[in-house]
């Protein structure tokens, strides 16, 4: 998960904030805490760190906060790569014997404000039915 992003202005704008309005002139960075935005209830509604499906959401918020992004740069085919994802991971735990086979590199990246993983590989133990009839999985 991103928890943060830095986007350069190309046009002057203007934030409101808890302080008042804050001018942003073109060339600035500005810096998005994710994080912080996906649990601001004035973007998510009521009890933002509870786990709520379907929760009524403040105006201009998307049931699923700032996942996979949100307004005018949101993901077209985020339901795509939800589906993908469902799709890979339970074919790949549905084998029997599943393991690593190395312990992976994690390290965490300030520059996005989340974590790397690197280096995770999977296999089956020796002996382990393969099941489904599809290919092997990659090692």
């Amino acid at each position: 998960m991103v928890g943060r992003l830095r986007r350069r202005a190309v046009s002057a704008l203007e934030l409101p904030t808890d302080d008042g309005p804050l001018a942003v002139r073109p060339g600035e960075v500005v810096e998005l805490h994710l994080d912080h935005a996906n649990t601001d209830p004035r973007a998510v509604g009521r009890d933002p760190l509870c786990v709520r499906p379907g929760r009524a959401m403040e105006s201009g918020a998307g049931p699923a906060g700032l996942s996979f992004g949100d307004g005018p740069h949101r993901c077209p085919g985020a339901h795509i790569a939800l589906l993908e994802t469902d799709v890979f991971l339970s074919r790949l735990f549905a084998l029997d014997g599943i393991r690593m086979t190395a312990a992976p590199r994690v390290s965490f990246k300030d520059v996005i404000g989340g974590y790397e993983i690197r280096g995770l590989t999977v296999g089956l133990a020796p002996g382990a039915a393969r099941s489904g009839g599809g290919p092997s999985p990659a090692r």
